[in-house]
């Protein structure tokens, strides 16, 4: 898919950022429906994935991996660096999340 200017896929400046940005979107918003019902998936969201929010996150996610992939591929990105940091943001939230609580911890 050609996107139409600077930024999209099949173009030289920053290619993919605008794909990874309507990614990040489309997280958010089912994100938000998980939210917005109380975390019960089975809310209808007029997807074809119907009324599966824990599938549709599932799907949108791995949208956005790839999106990020691609990113990192195609602008030159360092994969360690990027890789070093989800590992050390992850073990992060792994620490939050076994304490219960959120303080801030400075990465």
């Amino acid at each position: 898919m050609k996107g139409n200017g600077d930024f999209s896929i099949g173009n030289d400046v920053w290619p993919g950022i605008s794909k990874l940005i309507e990614e990040c979107g489309e997280v958010m918003q089912v994100a938000g429906k998980l939210i917005g019902s109380h975390g019960d998936p089975a809310h209808f969201d007029g997807s074809n994935l119907g009324s599966n929010l824990k599938a549709r996150l599932e799907s949108e996610l791995g949208d956005l991996m790839a999106a990020i992939t691609f990113v990192s591929d195609k602008c030159g990105l360092d994969a360690d660096v990027i890789v070093r940091r989800t590992n050390e943001k992850r073990d992060l939230f792994l620490k939050w999340h076994g304490r219960g609580d959120e303080e801030e911890t400075s990465l």
